[in-house]
């Protein structure tokens, strides 16, 4: 090989080893790049949840107010004094991807005997991080910690004293909302695919009452059980809230069954796409007029609708098929007057 021959080898070699290198430090950028954005992407969440006593009225009850346990955002942050009981507790949204921390504090009366009354924070559906997630009544807060992985319907609640505390009203509505890469909210739709898009968001949180319990939760024969009172978002007919919506608006129902009974929830005039169930989306969506949710489970459907006019004066009924429709007991020494009420609401245009 000729000396010219050789100048020219080394020469190119010399071209393809910083070629070489100027692209392996540009996907090292790249991936520094790629790193700091998913790590900025993750946003923050504080959450800080009293649970306390406090109190509801509700149509029809002989009992009220109706003693409960309820979750509640305290406006002065560590006083618990500043938070109010609430029935459900207070609706909590996040984006997927989120890292979310509870501070959880426990505001309970003293239980008796094996009735604590020690909070035991769940989220079906949510994996969290390693620790503890209970508090005693009085004691240290207890801070919980979880990423929002998946988009969805979740509920949260307290698992404490055998059920006593959700049956007490210890529970509420946890959303996930969808994000594209990174950090990006997907705007009106449920879940990533666009079949999931709603225009008129409604959550329901479904639950029941028996005010005999409300009033002695640690002593209460729980086989004597009887709910009297059937709630939507914490209120019966005629306080329920209507859900607005037009013809042609597709309307995403968030069912959140916090009560011990499945619930079957019937809509007339209308159909409803089921799309999801326990926050995972269905690989066959189908279409009912009735729909039953388990108890402690959670369910997404979607309604458009129709331009016809309504069954009803007031709207598109959407109400408990079992016939939950009365408020206060039907019998005993003072029953309650056998009036409409209990698990209903209407869709409005």
């Amino acid at each position: 090989m000729s000396t010219h021959e050789q100048k020219v080898r080394l020469a190119m070699r010399a071209i393809a080893f910083r070629k070489t290198r100027a692209l392996l430090v540009l996907v090292v950028v790249v991936a520094g790049l790629s790193l700091a954005s998913s790590t900025a992407s993750a946003a923050a969440v504080p959450i800080e949840l009293c649970a306390k006593a406090g109190t509801v009225t509700l149509p029809g009850e002989v009992g009220n107010p109706v003693p409960i346990w309820g979750f509640g955002i305290p406006t002065t942050a560590g006083d618990c004094s500043t938070a109010t009981a609430s029935l459900p507790g207070p609706h909590l949204t996040v984006n997927q991807g989120d890292v979310v921390t509870v501070t959880l504090r426990n505001a309970l009366p003293a239980g008796t005997g094996d009735i604590t009354h020690t909070v035991r924070f769940e989220i079906p559906g949510i994996t969290f991080d390693p620790g503890a997630t209970d508090v005693a009544v009085g004691a240290a807060p207890r801070t919980v910690t979880f990423t929002a992985s998946a988009p969805g319907t979740y509920q949260y609640q307290s698992g404490g004293d055998a059920g006593r505390q959700e049956a007490m009203g210890l529970y509420g509505a946890f959303i996930v909302r969808p994000t594209s890469a990174p950090d990006t909210p997907i705007p009106g739709q449920a879940y990533g695919p666009v079949t999931t898009a709603f225009d008129v968001e409604a959550t329901l949180v479904l639950s029941a009452v028996d005010p005999a319990f409300n009033a002695a939760p640690d002593t209460y024969d729980l086989h004597a059980y009887r709910a009297t009172s059937w709630l939507i978002n914490g209120e019966a007919y005629p306080d329920t809230n209507p859900i607005p919506a037009s013809a042609g608006q597709r309307v995403l129902l968030r069912y959140i069954n916090a009560g011990y009974d499945n619930t079957a929830m019937q809509l007339l005039g209308m159909h409803q796409r089921v799309l999801a169930r326990d926050a995972r989306l269905l690989n066959n969506p189908f279409f009912a007029s009735a729909e039953t949710i388990p108890a402690g489970a959670t369910e997404d459907a979607i309604a458009t609708v129709p331009s016809s006019a309504p069954p009803s004066a007031n709207g598109f009924p959407l109400y408990n098929r079992q016939l939950h429709l009365t408020n206060g007991a039907q019998t005993g020494p003072t029953p309650a007057p056998a009036s409409g009420g209990g698990m209903l609401t209407f869709i409005q245009p």
